[in-house]
């Protein structure tokens, strides 16, 4: 089995599915449940640091009024950050 670091998204993702499901079906133990819920929670929060992760790799592309393309760090709103706030650009910049 692949470690942690190597995994993909997608596969962890399946995994919880599988998880889930198992729980769903009713047909485990109280044991086996609560063990595949612990499982299922440690699959969450790899998913979720993943995501994390992804979510400061991502920058949104805009231009600006003179039509230069710039990025600014997505700020998870589907905004780009507000750079007029740090006084960095002028307010007549558009989005795409």
């Amino acid at each position: 089995m692949a470690s942690k670091q190597t995994r993909k998204f997608e596969d962890e993702l399946a995994d919880l599915e599988a998880v889930v499901e198992s729980i769903d079906s009713g047909e485990l133990s109280l044991e086996e449940s609560i063990t595949a819920f612990e499982r299922g929670v440690g699959l969450v929060r790899t998913l979720n640091q993943k995501l994390d992760e992804v979510d400061r790799r991502v920058e949104v592309l805009t231009r600006t009024g003179a039509g230069e393309l710039k990025t600014a760090p997505y700020q998870g709103d589907g905004e780009p950050w507000d750079e007029t706030a740090a006084g960095t650009v002028d307010d007549d910049d558009t989005p795409f």
